[in-house]
């Protein structure tokens, strides 16, 4: 394989990627983001949309919140949004879906999920231990981002974690569960976001494959390099901290480290996480 054949072999495209927030999101959009570049097969509704005439309206966005096709699966509609800034219903959701090679979501699954989820030709879902995604929320909510849009009475990450540990462990379980039990009627391919950060190329090459983008292992070389944590960071320094695994016996206290696996310990082993 190739870059030089992306133009006439078709990939498995587009993809649908589900996430629960600080997840590995911005990871896995970036990682589908530069195959389907090195490609020739990246296609965007978003990034051909008029609403891109806001962007320079709206400072101190962390991350690229006008090329990210993200969406909004609710029970009464399917919605395309720039973040929380532009959300408009989707009319037409097979002639959004072609228009994209890849789409990002952070919803529940609900009822409507399963008429959505099969309209695009792979689904998969990044999951990491709920309790590093409390920390690096936690520290988010900091930003000038997240002070300017979403605001959080929270003054400190320890702050965050007293005031939300429940609500957003309990919402992880919820969220990750329900799709963990739909992946085999969803056909959705979990993907666990330690291990990918652990082994970019093996992680690239099970993505190429999956996909079946036509890329051979030295065209993933520079995108294994574009991954790596630091060159994140140095991208994105609101959006990427540390990205490290355990982080959160760092910040959480004994007490607080039980009830975080008092709620989802149970799910963590099922997923094969050692906790």
């Amino acid at each position: 394989m190739s870059a030089g054949a992306a133009t006439t072999t078709a990939a498995a495209l587009p993809v649908l990627h589900i996430s629960y927030v600080k997840s590995g999101s911005y990871f896995l959009w970036q990682a589908f983001d530069l195959l389907c570049r090195a490609a020739g097969q990246k296609r965007s509704f978003v990034q051909q949309h008029p609403v891109q005439a806001l962007r320079r309206q709206l400072t101190d966005f962390s991350i690229e919140q006008f090329d990210i096709d993200q969406i909004l699966v609710q029970d009464e509609a399917t919605y395309w949004q720039v973040e929380m800034q532009h959300v408009e219903a989707i009319d037409d959701l097979d002639a959004y879906v072609a228009a994209c090679s890849h789409v990002w979501t952070h919803s529940f699954l609900c009822e409507r999920s399963w008429a959505v989820y099969p309209r695009f030709a792979k689904v998969c879902a990044i999951v990491r231990d709920p309790r590093d995604a409390l920390v690096s929320m936690a520290h988010f909510v900091q930003t000038p981002f997240m002070r300017r849009y979403h605001p959080h009475d929270a003054q400190s990450p320890q702050d965050y974690v007293a005031m939300e540990l429940t609500r957003f462990l309990e919402d992880w379980v919820r969220h990750t569960g329900d799709h963990w039990r739909a992946r085999h009627a969803l056909e959705i391919e979990f993907l666990r976001y330690e291990t990918m950060v652990a082994d970019l190329p093996a992680a690239l090459r099970h993505l190429r494959d999956w996909v079946g983008l036509p890329l051979d292992d030295a065209a993933l070389l520079p995108i294994a390099a574009a991954l790596d944590v630091d060159a994140m960071r140095k991208k994105n320094p609101q959006h990427v901290r540390s990205g490290k695994r355990g982080g959160y016996q760092e910040l959480l206290d004994q007490g607080q480290q039980r009830r975080a696996l008092d709620i989802c310990g149970p799910l963590l082993r099922e997923l094969g996480y050692q906790v």
